[in-house]
C-alpha cells in the first residue's frame, strides 16, 4: 500500500471510530515530519531533535508576559514544559534524515494494520479553559542541557473530539510539520526553498522572528478592540 491511501486509510478509519463512540475524550491522529530541522549554526547532519506537538496554556499571547528566568534555550524549555500541554512526542528524531517516508510519518488509532500504526488514540488535549492553539515545539540539547529551540504555529487550533462537527481537526487530527505548509516560526526559522522539503531551524537564542511579531501585535489589538467594546 503507498503512502498516499496509508494516509486516506488512517483518516477514514478515524472518522468511523469517532462517529461510533459518540462523546469519545480520545482522538485519532495522523502526524508526519516533512521539513529537515537544523541548527541555527554549526549543526551537523548527525543531530537529533525533540519533537513535540501542543498547546500553550495561555496561548501565544503569554510569550508577552513570560518572566526572566524564560530567557536563554534552557530557560525557556523548562517555561514551556510547564505552562504547555502535550499531545503528541515525537521522540528524538535525526533532523537530516527526515523524508517523504513511513518512518515519519505516525498513526495513532484503531487500525492496527497501519504501517505506520504506533499505538491506541491518543488523549485529547482540548480545553474549553486554555488555549488549544496548535503548536510544534522542537529541541536540541548537548546532553541534559537545552541548547537551541523552535517554536512553530501550525495555522489552526485542536477541536473537541466530543463535537462531531469542528471538521477538520474534531473527527481526527493531521498533523504536518513542514516549511511548505502554514506553519509560522515563532522562534526559529522556517524556510520552503530550501532542501527537497523545506527546512526548519532551531535558535540558540529565542527572539521572536518577525512573522511572530505581526502575529502578536495582532492578538494584542484585537484583546485592545474587545476592552474597549467592553467598556463602552
Amino acid at each position: 500500500m503507498n503512502l498516499t491511501k496509508q494516509i486516506f486509510g488512517a483518516v477514514l478509519v478515524a472518522w468511523l471510530a469517532q462517529v461510533s463512540v459518540g462523546l469519545s475524550q480520545t482522538t485519532e491522529v495522523t502526524a508526519n515530519l516533512l521539513s529537515i530541522i537544523q541548527r541555527a549554526s554549526g549543526g551537523s547532519s548527525s543531530d537529533q531533535f525533540q519533537v513535540s506537538f501542543g498547546s500553550l496554556n495561555g496561548g501565544l499571547a503569554s510569550l508577552l508576559t513570560k518572566d526572566s528566568n524564560a530567557n536563554g534555550a534552557a530557560g525557556f524549555a523548562a517555561w514551556y514544559g510547564s505552562n504547555s500541554r502535550t499531545l503528541l512526542s515525537w521522540g528524538a528524531v535525526t533532523g537530516a534524515d527526515i523524508t517523504d517516508a513511513d518512518q515519519f510519518y505516525r498513526y495513532y488509532g484503531a487500525n492496527t494494520s497501519l504501517p505506520t500504526y504506533q499505538g491506541a488514540a491518543l488523549n485529547s488535549i482540548y480545553s474549553n479553559s486554555q488555549d488549544n492553539r496548535a503548536l510544534a515545539f522542537v529541541t536540541y540539547s548537548s546532553g541534559s542541557t537545552v541548547q537551541e529551540i523552535g517554536l512553530y504555529d501550525l495555522g489552526f487550533s485542536w477541536g473537541n473530539p466530543a463535537d462531531t462537527g469542528s471538521y477538520p481537526f474534531g473527527l481526527y487530527d493531521y498533523i504536518t510539520l513542514g516549511a511548505d505548509a502554514p506553519v509560522t516560526a515563532v522562534y526559529g526559522s522556517a524556510d520552503p526553498n530550501t532542501g527537497t522539503y523545506g527546512t526548519l531551524s532551531t535558535s540558540t537564542v529565542p527572539e521572536p522572528s518577525s512573522a511572530s511579531l505581526m502575529l502578536l501585535g495582532t492578538v494584542g489589538v484585537l484583546a485592545f478592540r474587545r476592552l474597549r467594546k467592553t467598556n463602552v
